[in-house]
């Protein structure tokens, strides 16, 4: 009998079937022994090279394989895993064991080489956009992550964290304590993962700048108008580059970073929209926005690399000026980022590349403001990214998944794409197509059958946009629909037609029986859920809002689908920006 290929994830780089079977005997048998025993941790697969084992089952140091490499051989008389560090045995031995589940008898003999394409493979969760997981979710995530092969994971930060001294700014948020930061960063590094600390310092400071506390340190403290859409903002969101500020930085980043192990950190720095507006509005005019910015994130770089840490920045604002990219300061790490399908990922790695900079690739999940997630674009946006960085030399990728505007998400949408982005990153030519199964498997947990399910599931929900010809960036109609206000609806539902609406709520009718098929509670009323809401927007554009019953339960669904992973923190505020009454 001939041997079927194992099913494995992510998939490895080279497997061949080498004929015959290794029958696994009686639990006492040294092979079944081998197998019971393989690493689960960094330190046991360091314990197994370190042991230097000779039997016919065993672990072998291979100095000559590149870092989080491996070799696997089955054959008829015994098992031979090679790798050169703990983590490649690691790897190792998550293939082997995902061999084992699938033929508990006998092992098909074979033979795995496997690698990374991407030194780094992260990923980086929105925490600060009002829901922050709990604790027991962090756990399982990083447990999945590790699962994935994922070596560096970023909690995006605004005010989310206990500050010392700073109750004001994150009172009535669930922060993350610094007990906690330290327990996940124990739990990933006994995965291998570097937890890698990520504080916007710069843009994207309103959690702090609407406190009259702070308001002095805005560079626009009266309020400000939004370049691309023209609305004035109430809230400031931008430090001024001045001293104050970078005091006020100094002083969270050294509450902050004694949590963590990791000698980097993501300072943010992306979108600081009312730059120019006030506190420098005579220096822009002077020396440019481009200008002005890259000094300031000079000093912001110093604070980091005077504390012994590498600075990582998000590196928007320089790309729109490449000829300034190459005066960012060296020892920084730019993210290119960019989450829509067709993103210029091939011009901007390329100019990185030119100029000889180490520099990471964010490509993002697009489940965030959507209700259903925008699959193809995701998975286009995952395919793109990943390409142009292995083409262009990227040191890594970090797989994104944002909460703008209340995380209304439900989780599970962030799932294919995220397992698709990070597959790739660690074979890309393996991993062309998506294991949606696999990917539930791991990052929900679930059984296979139950994994099936999901993963139909949210391949439907996920194609709902794809219904209506209009699209809008970075975020899905039915979402818009829901959450305008009134003035504004108006303008999302122009060049809808009325055939697409109708056909868009058949489409999510016929969702239904796919989500009632999921055993998992949590997950299914998770979709429910998303997809009440999905309809509810798409009724709203048709002309037919929900009754005030109708979506006072809706909100209370919502909510209760919220505590089941999250913290109270931020619930209020989501509900609120719902749209629902």
């Amino acid at each position: 009998m001939r041997a079927a290929l194992p099913t494995l994830f992510p998939r490895p780089r080279e497997l061949s079937l080498r004929g015959g079977f290794l029958p696994v005997p009686a639990p006492t048998h040294p092979l079944a022994q081998f197998l019971a025993s393989l690493p689960q941790t960094i330190a046991d697969a360091q314990g197994a090279l370190d042991a230097a084992a000779n039997g016919a089952c065993r672990c072998e140091r291979a100095p000559h394989l590149g870092a989080d490499c491996y070799t696997l051989t089955i054959h008829a008389d015994g098992i031979r895993l090679q790798a050169g560090t703990a983590a490649g045995l690691l790897y190792g031995a998550q293939t082997l064991r995902q061999v084992h589940a699938q033929h508990p008898t006998a092992l098909p003999c074979l033979e795995i080489v496997d690698g990374p394409d991407l030194a780094v493979r992260g990923f980086m969760l929105d925490v600060s956009r009002c829901k922050v997981p709990t604790q027991a979710e962090l756990l399982d995530l990083i447990r999945a992550l590790g699962q994935l092969r994922v070596n560096q994971l970023q909690l995006y930060i605004e005010h989310t964290f206990a500050f010392p001294g700073h109750e004001d700014a994150w009172r009535d948020a669930s922060p993350l304590t610094p007990a906690e930061l330290r327990e996940l960063d124990a739990a990933c590094a006994a995965l291998g993962i570097e937890l890698v600390p990520n504080l916007n310092t710069f843009g994207h400071m309103e959690r702090w700048l609407r406190h009259p506390r702070y308001r002095a340190l805005a560079e626009c403290p009266q309020g400000w108008i939004h370049p691309l859409t023209g609305q004035f903002k109430e809230f400031p969101g931008t430090l001024k580059p001045d001293d104050a500020s970078l005091a006020f930085v100094a002083e969270l980043l050294d509450g902050y970073l004694p949590a963590f192990r990791s000698r980097q950190v993501n300072i943010g720095g992306d979108e600081p929209w009312e730059l120019g507006q006030g506190f420098s509005k005579e220096a822009v005019a002077a020396r440019g926005k481009h200008r002005v910015y890259l000094e300031h994130l000079r000093k912001l770089c110093a604070l980091v690399t005077e504390r012994g840490r590498t600075p990582h920045f998000w590196g928007d604002i320089l790309l729109e000026d490449l000829a300034l990219a190459q005066e960012a300061p060296q020892e920084a790490l730019p993210v290119v980022w960019g989450y829509d399908a067709g993103h210029p990922f091939a011009t901007q790695c390329g100019r990185l590349q030119e100029l000889g900079r180490a520099y990471l690739v964010a490509p993002g999940t697009s489940a965030w403001q959507s209700f259903t997630g925008r699959l193809d674009n995701a998975l286009t946006n995952q395919t793109e990214a990943v390409g142009q960085a292995l083409r262009h030399g990227a040191r890594g990728v970090l797989v994104t998944t944002w909460g703008d505007n209340g995380t209304h998400q439900p989780w599970p949408t962030a799932w294919l794409p995220m397992a698709a982005g990070l597959a790739q990153g660690w074979s890309f030519r393996a991993n062309q197509e998506l294991d949606a199964v696999a990917a539930c498997r791991v990052l929900g947990g679930l059984a296979e059958a139950d994994a099936s399910a999901v993963a139909a599931a949210l391949t439907h929900l996920g194609r709902l946009d794809n219904q209506i010809a209009k699209a809008n960036r970075n975020k899905s109609l039915s979402w818009d629909f829901l959450t305008a206000q009134p003035a504004a609806l108006t303008g999302f539902v122009a060049g809808v037609t009325a055939a697409e609406l109708t056909r868009s709520l058949a489409y999510l009718e016929a969702s239904a029986a796919l989500v009632d098929a999921i055993a998992d509670p949590r997950v299914r009323t998770e979709l429910t859920v998303g997809a009440e809401l999905a309809r509810a927007g798409l009724l709203r554009a048709a002309g037919q809002p929900l009754t005030t019953e109708a979506a006072t339960q809706l909100r209370e669904r919502f909510a209760q689908a919220w505590r089941a992973r999250a913290r109270p923190g931020g619930l209020a505020e989501s509900v609120a920006g719902l749209g629902l009454g």
